[in-house]
């Protein structure tokens, strides 16, 4: 045989077997895409997910891809566009031989609005005693993976570059720069099934902004970079889905605190029991870090001291439990802006409508009705209505923030709110209509400051003769005059009722009411004022039932109707809930300047004349003068700050709205 045939022959021979390996190859490539895809799927449905795969495709021994990956359940939808695995024939087992992953987009949206964008990188990947670390190729940082033995898992991030890998937005918008990231991250389980997690994390140069509650497509001003750092001690018992949490703590743009609780969940429910203490929170760093602009040239906005118990069930409003305390430490000088309010001035206040109507608060405005002359039934239901603890909270009432959150939680939807009067006032006077988390912390931080600068009684009459009772209608006597056709003073307590429940609503409101006949959900609203306020004792029961049956008269009530399609309030249908609440946001942009008012002789005083023209139902024990009170030597959960500001014996402090008795904790942490 010649030489040129055998080697033809040895060619094609070599070729054959070629075919046959690749053929065996592509065998085997084939079974491990399909137990690749297989395996994802399988583990995805044990923990409740759906997996969908694009394609896997493997090519022995140097290469794997997986492409199009999408997992989505429990309100959770995402997917990743690719990954690439590359070996080396060096190394033990299939771990031990990967050298290079290269990871491509990942796109998350998760629940309450958050979405995750994960940018393309590419990892150089080690392996060393049990230790998988990743290191970026173009930057990005280090992540290692370890299993120290027992079914233990153990997280390192090594100056990990969120900044670039990692965009974060909410409802559409921006949420922030989350800086540089290192940390530990344990997870231990025990014999029991339990989980015990413990983690360290800090963050380097974050930024944050403050998004609002709806779409936008504007960018979100950035706030001042800061460091944070944070620790948790939790342990996660998944068969009873329970988790206890023995220490959180962290320290970030002016605020430090700790917590500790437990937490109990059932499909759509869950229970919670918190212990919290914020030894110190500056204010003027929280608003820079959150992209906020400062109301103070030197940045001091004074701090403030919180120690809080919260313990309730998400499908139970009524059974919230709030034990608190808030201490507000202003600063050295009121901010002008608040300070201007102690005397008389004037304001242009923007409706719902987008009308704008001018406001004079002062005592030489015919509009203008001094908080002596209100009736002390108009008073009291107002309070029980809006603010049940009025004259015991330093401007924010945080009892009130879980029960709000868990009546939204039961109707799916936002019905009712946790901001107390001298929130709204905040919001009418210095801020915009913007429905936001920013907005949101400029209206809490702004309530301190007016609680600390003007005292509870200025408080509540700037807050009458400023709000919305109705399109281009602000102040209580335009409004008692637009109704009824009488002063303040003069009012019934029913007809108080009707302007007390038009508060929430004052535009909305309007259809119910338009042709003289309150509708029957508006009736409802209306007899529910009147019965708080004889749960107060401010009505007899005969009084309450006069004013039951008395039909309300509009000044454009037809003479010969009753004025109420349901005059005692029963069963009938209608839009309206005895408890709903609509937030209304009115004014103008924040702290813009507060026009004075011609001077007067009074206009020196931020206080208010004492008077004893009320009824004896109204006489009782009254605040201590003063201003604001210190921090107290050791704090108590339960306690309240001493009132602001004695509101004389023209409005004795309401009794507030019973609670249950608060129990004693230990400091959270």
């Amino acid at each position: 045989m010649s030489r040129v045939r055998r080697v033809l022959l040895l060619a094609l021979g070599a070729l054959l077997a070629g075919a046959a390996a690749r053929g065996f190859l592509a065998v085997v490539e084939a079974a491990l895409e399909g137990r690749i895809r297989a395996r994802i799927v399988s583990e995805a449905a044990e923990r409740g997910f759906r997996a969908d795969v694009d394609g896997v495709t493997v090519r022995l021994p140097f290469r794997a891809r997986l492409s199009g990956l999408v997992i989505a359940g429990h309100g959770v939808r995402a997917r990743l566009e690719r990954v690439d695995v590359r070996v080396s024939l060096l190394g033990r087992g299939a771990v031990g031989r990967l050298r290079r992953v290269e990871v491509g987009a990942l796109a998350a949206d998760l629940p309450e609005g958050l979405s995750v964008r994960v940018a393309p990188s590419a990892w150089d990947v080690s392996v060393e005693a049990g230790l998988l670390a990743l290191r970026g190729r173009n930057g990005e940082g280090g992540i290692a993976f370890e299993r120290p033995g027992g079914g233990a898992f153990r997280l390192r991030l090594d100056r990990l570059a969120l900044t670039r890998l990692v965009l974060l937005r909410r409802d559409g918008a921006f949420v922030g720069d989350l800086g540089e990231a290192s940390g530990i991250l344990d997870l231990t389980p025990a014999a029991d099934g339990s989980l015990a997690v413990e983690t360290n994390l800090i963050s380097r140069g974050v930024r944050l902004s403050m998004p609002p509650d709806e779409e936008v497509t504007e960018a979100v001003p950035l706030g001042e970079p800061f460091d944070a750092e944070g620790t948790l001690t939790a342990t996660l018992f998944r068969e009873a889905a329970f988790l206890e949490v023995a220490c959180l703590s962290g320290d970030a743009a002016g605020l430090r605190g700790t917590a500790r609780g437990v937490a109990a969940f059932a499909p759509r429910d869950a229970w919670l029991d918190v212990g919290l203490e914020v030894p110190r929170l500056e204010l003027g760093p929280l608003l820079a870090a959150s992209g906020l602009e400062l109301p103070a040239e030197d940045g001091d906005l004074g701090s403030a001291e919180l120690v809080a118990r919260i313990e309730g069930r998400m499908l139970d409003p009524k059974s919230w439990v709030v034990e608190e305390r808030l201490d507000f430490r202003p600063p050295a000088r009121p901010l002008p802006e608040v300070a201007r309010l102690r005397g008389p001035f004037r304001r242009v206040m923007t409706g719902r409508d987008g009308r704008r109507t001018p406001v004079t608060v002062d005592s030489e405005s015919p509009d203008f009705v001094p908080l002596e002359a209100v009736p002390a039934h108009f008073v009291r239901g107002l309070l029980t209505s809006e603010d049940a603890d009025f004259w015991g909270h330093p401007g924010l009432d945080l009892g009130e923030v879980p029960v709000a959150a868990s009546m939204n939680w039961v109707r799916g939807r936002r019905a009712r709110g946790a901001s107390t009067i001298t929130q709204q006032l905040a919001k009418n006077l210095f801020l915009t209509r913007e429905r936001s988390y920013r907005r949101k912390l400029q209206e809490a931080a702004l309530a301190l400051h007016l609680e600390s600068t003007l005292g509870k009684r200025r408080i509540l009459e700037i807050y009458l003769n400023v709000i919305e009772w109705g399109p281009g209608l602000h102040g209580l006597g335009p409004a008692a005059r637009h109704y009824f056709g009488k002063n303040p003073q003069d009012l019934t307590p029913r007809e108080g009722a009707f302007l007390v429940a038009l508060i929430p609503g004052p535009v909305k409101y309007q259809s119910s009411f338009a042709g003289g006949v309150l509708s029957r959900g508006f009736t409802r609203l209306v007899n529910g004022v009147l019965r708080r306020l004889a749960s107060v004792g401010m009505l007899t029961d005969e009084e309450l039932k006069a004013e039951l049956e008395t039909p309300l008269r509009l000044r454009w009530t037809p003479a010969d109707v009753a004025g109420e399609e349901l005059v005692a309030g029963g069963a009938g249908s209608d839009a309206l809930e005895p408890d709903e609440e609509v937030e209304e946001e009115v004014g103008v942009p924040i702290l813009a300047p507060v026009e004075p008012a011609p001077a007067t002789d009074e206009s020196a005083s931020s206080g208010l004349p004492a008077s004893s023209a009320l009824p004896p139902a109204a006489a009782g024990p009254v605040p201590a003068a003063g201003t604001a009170p210190g921090p107290a030597a050791t704090p108590t959960p339960a306690a309240r700050p001493p009132a602001r500001e004695s509101p004389g014996p023209v409005l004795p402090p309401p009794a507030p709205t019973p609670r249950p008795t608060p129990r004693a904790t230990a400091p959270a942490g």
